[in-house]
């Protein structure tokens, strides 16, 4: 509800930039956390940087607000994963747990499948173990793994805490930015070979953004049980032309880039370069085979704000932009030399 604080981890990240711009649209105070200098805060925004998977005080941090949006999380470092993607997430869930926050909205990913037996998954789909790593449940390197698990670990703490909160987690598939989707051009030539035939997955930022702000307007609204903490995944693996060559033909065309302009290589090519990779047994399905359902989230009532449709056209314009704005530059650099 408008005029009442949403606290916001993670603010400054891919999806909380996105995030807090939206609540302040919509006129919503917000309170931010970042690990970096922080940027100055205004009317409706408070900052507050914080490390949390340090020792915060998370009741100082949560006190005053009605809703959590919490996407902080470590990506990469495998030996801060479990502070702050299971144990940061319990203690700031406690908090808000405690001092009446009414609703709870976790990002996860679609990561904590792992790699599927079955191409098509639900919510109901096997997930990762939690309690040890076994190489053979996701095709994937080391610390992607230790993300996934610890993802999920951090939905079963924010089951082990809700009581009274209205709580949702969110299981996106790969989200991007428009600068992200442009970004498949910067790939090798080989990854771009490789993985053109691979369904994408892309959900763009501002449907997530949008679709966690739903969730906990739900909530603040009294939607949903009271300490029932709801899953859903969020993809569009429905869409037409999915695949990574789908939109670099279509990028080709709009910027003549020729980087955009690869041979596409076969399905197989690319399941056995994965086999050969992690050789684990029994065979499961890469990421990229398989199909998340986003049926639930739509059945609850949420529709996409934007689509990837949108976005791609979007990422089209930039990229005809700038060709036009390249070629105008090399015409001048031709006219001053003459």
């Amino acid at each position: 509800m408008p005029d009442e604080t949403i606290l916001v981890t993670g603010a400054t990240g891919r999806i909380g930039r996105f995030v807090v711009s939206d609540l302040l649209e919509r006129g919503y105070q917000v309170r931010a956390t970042t690990s970096r200098k922080p940027p100055p805060d205004d009317r409706r925004l408070e900052w507050r940087k914080i490390d949390l998977a340090g020792d915060p005080d998370f009741n100082a941090l949560v006190d005053g607000c009605s809703g959590v949006i919490h996407l902080a999380a470590e990506l990469g470092k495998k030996d801060r994963m479990r502070a702050l993607n299971e144990k940061a997430t319990e203690r700031l869930a406690t908090a808000a747990e405690e001092l009446g926050v009414k609703a709870f909205c976790y990002a996860s990913s679609v990561a904590v499948y792992g790699s599927g037996r079955s191409v098509e998954i639900s919510e109901s789909s096997p997930v990762l173990s939690v309690d040890r790593d076994i190489a053979s449940e996701y095709w994937a390197l080391d610390y992607v793994r230790e993300y996934g698990r610890t993802k999920l670990a951090g939905e079963r703490a924010l089951m082990r805490v809700a009581r009274r909160m209205r709580c949702t987690v969110l299981r996106p598939a790969v989200v991007v930015d428009v600068g992200q989707i442009i970004g498949v051009r910067d790939w090798s030539l080989f990854k771009r070979t490789l993985a053109s035939h691979r369904h994408a997955h892309h959900i763009y930022v501002g449907d997530v953004s949008d679709a966690l702000i739903w969730a906990v307007e739900n909530g603040l609204m009294g939607g949903g049980e009271a300490g029932r903490v709801e899953i859903y995944n969020m993809a569009e693996d429905n869409r037409e032309m999915p695949r990574h060559i789908d939109f670099m033909r279509k990028a080709f065309v709009a910027s003549g880039d020729r980087r955009y302009r690869v041979a596409c290589a076969p399905w197989v090519i690319d399941w056995l370069h994965d086999f050969l990779r992690f050789h684990t047994w029994p065979i499961r399905n890469p990421l990229w085979r398989m199909r998340f359902s986003a049926e639930r989230l739509e059945n609850a009532g949420y529709k996409l704000k934007f689509g990837m449709a949108k976005a791609e056209q979007l990422a089209l314009s930039r990229l005809a932009k700038e060709a036009k704005t390249g070629a105008q530059s090399t015409l001048a650099g031709q006219s001053s030399a003459v």
